[in-house]
């Protein structure tokens, strides 16, 4: 039987997936490349806010196609959807032979040897699955960098957020596994492990004598990996010891903090144990601390009883600040969380025009940065061919995360991918740079 896998969602989703892929693929099982070769359809879904549970619905539905028109005889559901929803999937789907929600992967081997029949797989365990750095793993995309899950689950409790519903408490991985699997990616010739988790900055905390997120960051600058690029960094986590030990860690210069608002009033009724003006200060002393740093954030408009002074709180908070990349997302109720019960729902189309500022705002500050990289000499990782045709290869400086931070498109076509090459920016389109080889 041929299994193929679908990822949706998160880098955390991603690492999941790899990870069923490599105990199938040493449990025996072959894997199909595309989903109409396959005899068994795996979907690894996510259910974090509204376009995500609709994209794995309708994905699951696509490819329930397959069992009519292709070689396809079975489809299993995996992930967050089926964490969270499990019963109705089965009641409601009858195209879905087996379910599997996050709390033990390792169970996907005997599901896909076992689902020739439909077979209700419990799905809604207390989520507790932690891998290790010995865990079968399969990296499924040809780029020099992986992402590596230090922990699972969170306990902050924002009043929008249901992942503890189905992700759990926060669990940490142990310290020495995470170098383990860290210097074992590097002996396989990455060049970059990008640290993931719901709550990166609680990481350890949970662990007696395992060290905190710092002393990771000092035992993983041992590997040999060159880039160290930590993710998902909570705000009220960060003290003054923190950035001193931060600024002597061997990580890329760039800090991923999600702020989600800039008014005080909504920031308390997120929950966010953290007050703008402290925000403010954190940035400041991360970049006095580490020069040329790169800021990330991601904001989140639309909270009930945000009014319009507190979203003209937060472009002044985003303008002062002056972050160098920023994602905008609309609120999204979700069942289970406090904030469905709260007043003052703003209307989706004002939330959208909202997002709609906060991007153009972005766009002006970020254009304008970029373009006094133009004549810059930097180094790059080059991840692999463009996908814009003009150019032979694409990859990434220091301050530009995967997937979300734009590239650079290189014109020297005798680039080795998955290495580091010195360039000159010559030209910038939007978030995206030109180089030649400097």
């Amino acid at each position: 039987m041929k299994v193929h896998l679908t990822t949706l969602g998160c880098p955390k989703n991603q690492v999941d997936s790899e990870l069923m892929l490599g105990m199938l693929a040493e449990a025996g099982i072959p894997l199909a490349a595309r989903p109409e070769d396959a005899d068994c359809l795996v979907v690894n879904t996510c259910a974090f806010i509204d376009r995500a549970r609709e994209e794995s619905v309708a994905t699951i539905l696509e490819l329930a196609r397959l069992k009519e028109t292709g070689s396809c005889r079975t489809l299993i559901v995996t992930g967050c959807l089926t964490q969270r929803y499990g019963g109705e999937i089965l009641r409601e789907m009858p195209e879905v032979d087996g379910i599997l929600g996050t709390s033990n992967l390792a169970r996907i081997v005997d599901l896909v040897r076992q689902a020739a029949g439909r077979h209700d797989w419990a799905s809604t365990a207390p989520p507790g699955y932690l891998y290790d750095a010995t865990t079968p793993r399969l990296l499924t995309a040809r780029v020099p960098y992986a992402y590596v899950k230090i922990a699972e689950g969170c306990d902050m409790g924002c009043t929008f957020c249901a992942i503890p519903q189905f992700r759990g408490r926060h669990r940490s991985r142990p310290l020495a596994d995470v170098v383990a699997e860290v210097e074992a990616l590097a002996a396989r010739g990455l060049q970059e492990a990008i640290l993931v988790s719901q709550d990166t900055l609680a990481y350890g905390r949970d662990l007696a004598g395992n060290g905190d997120i710092a002393d990771l960051l000092a035992a993983l600058g041992e590997t040999r990996m060159p880039w160290i690029r930590p993710m998902y960094l909570h705000p009220a986590h960060v003290n003054d010891r923190l950035i001193a030990r931060w600024a002597r860690a061997r990580v890329v210069p760039y800090l991923d903090l999600p702020v989600q608002h800039g008014d005080d009033a909504v920031l308390r009724a997120m929950r966010r144990a953290v007050t703008a003006r402290r925000m403010k200060e954190l940035v400041a002393a991360f970049r006095e601390a580490i020069p040329g740093l790169t800021v990330r954030t991601t904001v989140l408009v639309g909270f009930p009883g945000e009014s319009d002074e507190a979203f003209q709180n937060l472009l002044e908070f985003l303008a002062d600040v002056g972050f160098d990349r920023l994602g905008v997302f609309t609120y999204s109720p979700e069942e289970g969380t406090p904030a469905t019960g709260f007043a003052d729902a703003v209307p989706a189309e004002v939330a959208a025009e909202r997002a709609a500022m906060v991007q153009e705002q972005q766009d002006r500050l970020a254009w304008e940065r970029s373009a006094t990289l133009v004549g810059s000499v930097q180094d790059v990782l080059v991840d692999g061919p463009s996908e814009d045709p003009a150019f032979a290869w694409e990859g990434r400086t220091a301050g530009q995360a995967p997937e979300i931070d734009g590239v650079v498109y290189l014109r020297a076509p005798d680039l080795v991918p998955g290495r580091f090459a010195r360039v000159r920016v010559t030209e910038v389109e939007g978030y995206e740079l030109v180089a030649e080889r400097a």
